[in-house]
């Protein structure tokens, strides 16, 4: 059986390849990113640059399965419908579906987790294998969030892999399309308008959402100076 992984998140594909390894699954998957990666930071990992849209008559025929984990290509309608591709997706399907979900559960208080499902010619969409719900609290912040749903997806990862590659895994369909957000969606998101009247925990929602680590996301912009002026929020809760 031929396997393919595309990622172009190193730390998530090292993970998935440890687990691979663990359990002692004599598969030799093939390791490919986008052009948007750069191989050589992928490290200790023989990973192959192409374009997917370019590439995808060859895929399908050389490969039985293909895993997306966190890959930034789209699979064209042809790949999906010859192959089995799996995506490892940061979101509870079909809720928040899209770029970077997290962001938007904080947002709009939506439900968050892991999914791993069978991919479609559709964004996030597809028969879902596996899915996991992940607490969000008040504290939290896109980065920390992040951080839980990643645990998520490789627990879903590790507890299914087996059954993908022997295809004894049953799906579930959900027939809602719930939430699809977009890159678009996001940067719409990142200037902050000083005018704009709000609670305080809309305000703080909306800084939470955007904080994530050292990434410069939301701003607004120095009336004096015409410079961004970057916002990112601590919180922290109090000791039980």
């Amino acid at each position: 059986m031929n396997i393919a992984f595309f990622s172009d998140n190193y730390s998530m594909l090292q993970s998935c390849i440890r687990i691979l390894e663990q359990k002692n699954l004599k598969i030799k998957p093939t390791y490919f990113c986008s052009r948007f990666s750069n191989p050589i930071d992928f490290v200790d990992i023989p990973i192959k640059q192409i374009d997917i849209k370019l590439e995808y008559q060859n895929l399908i025929k050389e490969f039985d399965i293909i895993f997306s984990i966190h890959s930034k290509q789209i699979f064209p309608k042809e790949l999906v419908e010859q192959v089995r591709c799996i995506n490892l997706h940061p979101g509870y399907n079909p809720i928040n579906r899209g770029w970077y979900p997290q962001v938007f559960s904080i947002l709009y208080g939506l439900e968050t987790g892991a999914t791993i499902h069978e991919m479609d010619a559709e964004l996030d969409h597809g028969p879902i294998i596996a899915r996991k719900k992940v607490t969000q609290y008040s504290w939290d912040t896109s980065l920390t969030l992040y951080s839980k749903i990643v645990e998520a997806e490789l627990e879903l990862f590790e507890e299914t892999i087996e059954s993908i590659i022997n295809k004894t895994y049953s799906t579930i369909t959900i027939q809602e399309e719930g939430n699809i957000f977009l890159k678009k969606d996001f940067n719409s998101l990142l200037e902050i308008d000083m005018q704009e009247i709000a609670t305080f925990e809309v305000v703080i929602n909306k800084l939470r959402s955007l904080t994530h680590g050292k990434f410069k996301n939301a701003y607004f912009v120095d009336k004096e100076t015409n410079r961004k002026v970057f916002v990112n929020i601590a919180l922290e809760p109090e000791y039980e």
